[in-house]
C-alpha cells in the first residue's frame, strides 16, 4: 500500500494537486517574538484574531503558516527550527534550560554561516537571552499570554521579518534538511520499499483525517522493545525508510482522508474507505468509491458520473464513455482501535472494469421486485447494530470487510451474516403485526442463495421454483393474504405474519394449525359475507394449489438455513405481488370512475 501512495504522490505532483514541501508543514501560529538586530526583544505579542462565522458568532482564529516541520517528540528534548513553544524559545518552564539549550544548539548549526540580517538576529538573541530572569522581561498582559498558549507557537522574527521569508534562511534549512533530515537522525541508509537511499525516519508522523483516530495516528509504528529484540534497532530503524519518502506518503494519504472524492466514510463500522487511482482522473476515481459504497457524491464530472451510478446501482453493464476501463484502481479501509495506530483492514486493487463488473454483479443480484440493490453499509445496518440477540457485534470494522470482500471478489458472503439476518427476520415479525421483509433483507438473501448457494432466484416471483422452503413463503404469504382480507386480524392476539418464524423453523408443526385457523375462521368469515364470497373461493383456490407443489404433498419437518433464505424470498415475493395487484385494481377502479363521471 505504501508504494501505491508514493506513486499516487507522484500523480498529485504531476497534476498540481499539492506541492513539494518535503521539511515544512503548515503550523498554527499564535505568537510572535520580534527581535532586533542585536537579538533584543522588541516585543511578543498575540497573532490571534476573531471573526464571525456564517451564524454570526464571534470566534477566535488562530493563523496557520508554513513552518520547517516539527519532529515527533514526547517527552523527549527535540528541538524545533524557527518556532517552537516558550519553553524552548524562552527557556519558561519545568526544563526550560535543557529546552533552550537545544533549540540555541540547532539555531547555531543552521544559522552560523548565513549572511543575512535576519539570520544574525537570531543568533544573538540566542546568545545574549538571559535564563534567570526571562519571566521578569515580560509584562503582566504578555505572562497572561504566555500561559493561555503555552503549547502554542511562538515565530522569532528580525525587525518584523520571519525568517520563512528570509531567502538565505530559507535556503540554509532547505539544505540542511537534505543532509540530516528533518529529524536530525544520523542513521543513514536503504529505504525498505524504493531501494533508495537516504536518512532513515525514526518515528512516522500522525495522519490526520482518520475518524477512529480524532488526534492523529500513525500509520506506521513499531513497538521499541519488539523492534531492539528482533533487530537490534530501535523504532523505525528496524524497517527503514527515508525521511523523503515518509513524508511522500503521509502527504498523499493525507490529501485523499481530506478528500471527499477519495474519502467515505462509513459510521456503522467506524472505518474510512479510500478510492485511489494514477491512471486516471479524479472523477472517476470519486465514481468507483461512490459505487462501492453506495454513497451519493458529488464532483464536477456531470453527467458522466451520474449516468455511471445510475446504471451500476440498477445492475446494469456500464458504459465505457468517459471512463479508462483498464485504469489500475487501488481501494483501502482504515480504521483505529484505540486511536494510537491507523489499522489495514482491507485493501484491493484491479482494473476499473474488473472491480465495477463485481460491484454491478452485487447491485444486480440484490434486486428484488423491480428495487434497488443493496450497498453494503445496508447489510450492516440489518444485521449489526445490535445482535438477534440482543448483544452488540464484537468487531464491527472486521464484519464490514468480509461483507466488502465479497462484493469485491465476486466471491461467497460471510455465512454469519446469514444466521443474524434470519433471527433479526423472526425478532421483527413477532414485534411487528403487519409484517413484510423490507426489500434490502429480502435483495441480501436473494443474493446469498445466488452467490453462496449458486442457486437461480428470478427478481420477481417465479412460478417455476419448487424448491420446499421457497413454497412455504408462498403458502405463508397467501395465508397472511387471507387473514388480511377477512379483516380479522384485529380480533386476534398475534396475526398470522407475526408467526413467520414459527413457520420458516417447523413448517409440518405449524402449517395444519395455520389451516384450521384458517378454514375455522377467516375463510369462513368470507364466505358468509356476500361481497366477499367469490374471493374466498379464488384466494382458498389459490393457496391450494400452492400447496398441491409441495414434493408429496408434505411440508418438511425443518427447513435448512438456505431453505429459509428461500422461505423469506418466496414469502417476499408472493406478498409483493398482491401489494402491486390491489394497487393497479386500485388505479383501475379510478380510471373507470373517472371515464364515467366524464361520459355523465
Amino acid at each position: 500500500m505504501i508504494r501505491a501512495l508514493l506513486d499516487f504522490y507522484e500523480y498529485l505532483l504531476d497534476t498540481g494537486l499539492v506541492e513539494e514541501q518535503f521539511g515544512w508543514a503548515e503550523m498554527a501560529v499564535p505568537m510572535t517574538l520580534d527581535v532586533d538586530s542585536e537579538g533584543k526583544v522588541l516585543s511578543l505579542k498575540s497573532n490571534v484574531y476573531t471573526e464571525k462565522n456564517e451564524k454570526g458568532k464571534e470566534q477566535q482564529i488562530v493563523p496557520r503558516m508554513l513552518l520547517p516541520y516539527h519532529p515527533v517528540r514526547s517527552n523527549n528534548i527535540l528541538a524545533c527550527i524557527f518556532a517552537d513553544k516558550a519553553e524552548y524559545l524562552l527557556g519558561i518552564g519545568p526544563r526550560g534550560d535543557k529546552a533552550f539549550a537545544a533549540m540555541k544548539s540547532l539555531q547555531e548549526k543552521l544559522l552560523e554561516d548565513v549572511d543575512s540580517p535576519v539570520a544574525k538576529g537570531i543568533l544573538r538573541f540566542f546568545e545574549t537571552w538571559d535564563l534567570s530572569s526571562a519571566s521578569d522581561k515580560f509584562s503582566e498582559s504578555q505572562k497572561e499570554l504566555l500561559a493561555e498558549y503555552a503549547t502554542g507557537n511562538i515565530l522569532i522574527t528580525v525587525d518584523g521579518v520571519p525568517p520563512t521569508e528570509d531567502q538565505a534562511c530559507v535556503s540554509a534549512y532547505n539544505a540542511y534538511i537534505k543532509e540530516v533530515g528533518i529529524s536530525g537522525s544520523t542513521l543513514h541508509g536503504i529505504d525498505c520499499i524504493t531501494g533508495e537511499y537516504g536518512t532513515i525516519c525514526r518515528v512516522h508522523p500522525k495522519i490526520k483525517g482518520i475518524r477512529a483516530a480524532s488526534t492523529g495516528a500513525p500509520l506506521c509504528t513499531i513497538n521499541n522493545n519488539s523492534c531492539v529484540h528482533a533487530t537490534g534497532r530501535e523504532q523505525g530503524y528496524g524497517t527503514p525508510m527515508t525521511e523523503l519518502n515518509v513524508y511522500r506518503y503521509s502527504t498523499a494519504l493525507e490529501y485523499l482522508t481530506h478528500s471527499p472524492l477519495h474519502n467515505f466514510y462509513d459510521k456503522y463500522s467506524g472505518m474510512n474507505i479510500l478510492c485511489w487511482s494514477t491512471e486516471c482522473d479524479e472523477a472517476q476515481q470519486a465514481a468507483l468509491l461512490f459505487a462501492m459504497t453506495g454513497a451519493l457524491g458529488k464532483d464536477e464530472s456531470g453527467n458522466r458520473t451520474t449516468e455511471y451510478l445510475k446504471r451500476i446501482y440498477m445492475g446494469l453493464d456500464i458504459p465505457p464513455e468517459g471512463f479508462n476501463p483498464n485504469a489500475y484502481m487501488h481501494i483501502v479501509g482504515l480504521d483505529s482501535r484505540d486511536g494510537y495506530i491507523i489499522r489495514t483492514v482491507f485493501c484491493y486493487e484491479g482494473s476499473f472494469q474488473e472491480l465495477t463488473e463485481n460491484i454491478r454483479r452485487h447491485y444486480w443480484n440484490t434486486r428484488i421486485c423491480g428495487r434497488g440493490g443493496v450497498p453494503f453499509y445496508r447489510i450492516y445496518e440489518m444485521i449489526c447494530k445490535k445482535k438477534a440477540d440482543g448483544g452488540v457485534i464484537a468487531d464491527k470494522s472486521r464484519i464490514t470487510a468480509d461483507i466488502i470482500n465479497s462484493i469485491m471478489t465476486n466471491g461467497k458472503y460471510p455465512e454469519q451474516i446469514l444466521d443474524l439476518l434470519l433471527r433479526q427476520i423472526q425478532n421483527e415479525a413477532q414485534g411487528t403485526e403487519d409484517y413484510l421483509l423490507n426489500a434490502s433483507q429480502a435483495g441480501f438473501l436473494r443474493a446469498y442463495l445466488i452467490q453462496n448457494k449458486k442457486e437461480s432466484v428470478t427478481e420477481m416471483l417465479d412460478t417455476e421454483n419448487r424448491d420446499p422452503g421457497y413454497l412455504c413463503g408462498r403458502i405463508f404469504a397467501a395465508a397472511v393474504n387471507i387473514e388480511r382480507a377477512s379483516k380479522a386480524g384485529e380480533q386476534t392476539r398475534r396475526t398470522m405474519a407475526q408467526k413467520l418464524g414459527e413457520a420458516m423453523r417447523h413448517p409440518a408443526d405449524f402449517f395444519p394449525l395455520m389451516f384450521a385457523d384458517l378454514n375455522g375462521a377467516y375463510l369462513r368469515k368470507l364466505y358468509t359475507r356476500e361481497k366477499t364470497a367469490g374471493l374466498a373461493s379464488i384466494l382458498e383456490k389459490e393457496l391450494g394449489e400452492l400447496v398441491d407443489l409441495l414434493p408429496n404433498g408434505g411440508y418438511p419437518r425443518k427447513l435448512s438455513r438456505a431453505q429459509q433464505a428461500q422461505f423469506c424470498t418466496g414469502y417476499y415475493q408472493q406478498r409483493n405481488k398482491y401489494i402491486q395487484d390491489a394497487v393497479a385494481k386500485k388505479a383501475e377502479k379510478e380510471k373507470k370512475n373517472e371515464s364515467n363521471e366524464e361520459a355523465a
